[in-house]
């Protein structure tokens, strides 16, 4: 990396660092930022012991980049498995090897809690995304697709 770059596990002390992370990732995806709903479910997750956070930080301890990741199991491996849900970097901030530090903190906490893998999602559109996951060792599922039932609220 060109930066001097921390990567932390977060705890509630830091979601006034994720939120703008947080909520400029809801907006890459096109979703509205709700602010005051992202403050109250990155505290739900993190006190709760739900969701782990992963932190990026500069020398001066501003937010850069998160990684927000969820325990889950594999049946067909019984094992354990990490869930990588959220990735984000700042958009400023990219190109400086930001995101290939998370992933390997990422893999680093997976592989802390025994798990026997990290899968993770992304738009079909987001190339940039694609190419650091390969790159990172990450492989396209070619056997499973995936689907969504939206509930009504």
């Amino acid at each position: 990396m060109s930066r001097d770059v921390r990567i932390r596990s977060a705890d509630g002390q830091d979601i006034d660092a994720i939120l703008p992370l947080f909520t400029a990732y809801r907006v890459f995806y096109e979703m509205e930022p709700r602010a005051g709903d992202s403050w109250v479910f990155l505290v739900d997750r993190l006190a709760d012991g739900s969701a782990s956070v992963l932190l990026a930080e500069d020398e001066e301890g501003a937010g850069l980049g998160f990684a927000l990741c969820y325990a889950s199991f594999d049946s067909l491996s019984l094992a354990p498995q990490l869930i990588l849900h959220d990735l984000f970097v700042e958009p400023e901030a990219r190109g400086h090897g930001i995101g290939r530090a998370l992933l390997g903190a990422v893999q680093e906490l997976a592989q802390e809690s025994g798990a026997c893998a990290v899968v993770l999602q992304t738009a079909h559109d987001n190339a940039a995304a694609q190419a650091l996951y390969r790159a990172a060792g990450y492989r396209r599922d070619e056997v499973f697709a995936s689907f969504r039932l939206e509930l009504p609220a």
